[in-house]
């Protein structure tokens, strides 16, 4: 017979220890690009540490819901 697990991936961690993320989306020469970061990040940190998505790679949330 099979078994279940119970087990929620990430139910272990910390929810503290989750690094809450910004998004800034800004709309240069008509087309939009959405940055995300870790809210936290220092001046230092953000130069390597995001990623960006340009035009249609991302829509709003709701538009996913």
């Amino acid at each position: 017979m099979g078994s279940e697990s119970t087990h929620t991936p990430g139910a272990d961690r910390d929810p503290e220890a989750t690094p809450r993320l910004t998004a800034r989306i800004v709309v240069d020469d008509g087309e939009p690009e959405c940055t995300i970061h870790p809210a936290d990040a220092t001046s230092e940190e953000l130069l390597t540490t995001w990623i960006t998505a340009v035009g249609d790679s991302f829509v709003e949330l709701a538009a996913m819901q």
